[in-house]
């Protein structure tokens, strides 16, 4: 028979009694005291704190399904509006899915629950959502266009659509023609120091055409053809339009290297060659941070944090390939951001604004032949032994206040048996813009007589 103690609260019935309270608060779970803590929501301490973790993890989690599914299905598809669809839509999902794994372990009451879930996602959709929006699908700055003005078309035997401008000789000189290089890789000037004109006017026939994939000249469908050996075979073919035997080649910037990689192939096709502020001869020679100065080294590294989306696409370009970057990175959408970078980079930072310059606004800029001209001129054999032993006259402009380090420009000097090598005091890497007068003078001289004005620099050492 039970004892009196046992019917009235003895052991037994304070265990029951302790257990009673311990399922009003939540289920013991295996190896789990009734001491250990448990809070209000019904759960143990170690499945609120996965929960939590879980709610937490929500965010990282949909961004990165999102991330993948975006990128495999533009991959596939080359479409971004449907990879944009599919991305976000993953993102939801597996960012809801997660969440609500830790809503369960969090709370008990289904609206927190609800709660809780929604929290998540809507922080998914704001930080994840807002990120992808900013940095691959916001509507693009607006892209000047080039003025049509005079325009006309050559197509080439290369396939290239070639827009031009042809400024003809007001009295014939018997010269061969003047064909103008533009720079970038991709960025077509206006010419703004007149120099199409003023030539002309000294006798020259003048061309300036834009680039393939920039100004007013077609963009390829398939972006990987834009290489070294596709723009040195226009120009080829250019010539071959004209119907001249010899060309003078005047350029700047990427329009030097381009110069210089076509007078490589082509060396008695080229009378003579005007080259200022040229990028490296050969590409691979120089890294970053030798080919800019530290001021230009500075200088464009706070121009591109300033423009993510143009970062975000060269990184894109370089870890997931053309196909899915150009899905992401139309022209249409990317040509604004890169004329905007363009537009913002210092031509000639550390020094002082000059009062000489002119405007030459960025026009019709091509990103992809930009980026991918670039990339190929990484992979180019080098073109110096072949230059080395060239007899063309070659004029070589250096200017005080380039981005560009005075061994880029050196290297020319030093390599073309023909060059001469003229410092030119107060301008930056735009040479014809900040001293237009000085820069036609010192061009038109060495095209109609091959003198120049001033003395050839021949030292190692930068002339500043």
């Amino acid at each position: 028979m039970a004892s009196r103690h046992d019917l009235e609260g003895g052991p037994a019935s304070r265990s029951e009694e302790s257990e009673e309270l311990v399922s009003q608060d939540g289920p013991v779970e295996d190896g789990e005291t009734a001491g250990q803590a448990v809070g209000r929501s019904g759960r143990p301490l170690a499945s609120r704190l996965a929960g939590g973790l879980g709610i937490l993890a929500a965010v990282p989690a949909g961004a990165v399904a999102g991330s993948a599914v975006l990128i495999g299905v533009a991959a596939v598809t080359a479409n971004r509006v449907l990879a944009g669809l599919a991305g976000a839509a993953a993102m939801v999902a597996v960012a809801l899915a997660v969440a609500w794994w830790g809503a369960t372990r969090v709370a008990t009451a289904a609206w927190a629950r609800r709660a809780l879930a929604g929290a998540a996602v809507g922080v998914s959709i704001v930080l994840v959502g807002g990120a992808g929006w900013v940095l691959v699908y916001a509507p693009a700055p607006e892209v000047a266009t080039p003025d049509s003005k005079g325009v006309a078309y050559w197509d080439l035997a290369t396939g290239s659509r070639i827009a031009y401008r042809h400024a003809p000789a007001e009295a014939g000189s018997g010269a061969a023609p003047v064909v103008l290089v533009h720079g970038g890789p991709g960025a077509p000037d206006s010419d703004p120091a007149g120099v199409a004109v003023r030539l002309s006017a000294a006798g020259f026939d003048v061309y300036r055409y834009d680039q393939i994939g920039a100004g007013l000249s077609r963009r390829l469908d398939d972006v990987a053809g834009y290489t070294v050996a596709r723009h040195v075979a226009d120009l080829e073919a250019i010539r071959e339009a004209i119907g001249a035997q010899q060309m003078i080649l005047v350029g700047s910037s990427w329009g030097g290297t381009l110069i210089a990689s076509y007078l490589a192939e082509h060396p008695d096709r080229v009378a003579r060659a005007v080259i200022s502020s040229p990028s490296p001869l050969w590409a691979p020679a120089f890294d970053d941070d030798a080919r800019l100065t530290e001021a230009g080294r500075q200088d464009q590294m706070a121009v591109v944090a300033d423009h993510p989306r143009f970062a975000v696409a060269n990184v894109m370009l370089d870890t997931l390939g053309v196909r899915t970057s150009r899905a992401l990175f139309p022209d249409r959408q990317i040509d604004g951001v890169f004329a905007q970078v363009i537009d913002q980079i210092d031509l000639r930072p550390g020094c002082p604004a000059t009062a000489d310059a002119v405007d030459d606004a960025v026009t019709g800029v091509g990103f992809w032949a930009n980026a991918m001209t670039v990339r190929s001129s990484r992979e180019v054999a080098d073109p110096r032994p072949a230059l080395s032993a060239l007899d063309v006259p070659v004029l070589v402009l250096r200017a005080e206040c380039d981005y560009l380090a005075w061994e880029v420009t050196r290297e020319y000097r030093d390599v073309l048996p023909g060059a001469i090598l003229v410092p030119v005091d107060d301008a930056g890497h735009g040479v014809a813009r900040d001293r237009p007068d000085r820069y036609v003078d010192i061009v038109r001289s060495f095209l109609v007589d091959g003198t120049h004005d001033g003395e050839p620099y021949t030292s190692d050492r930068a002339p500043w």
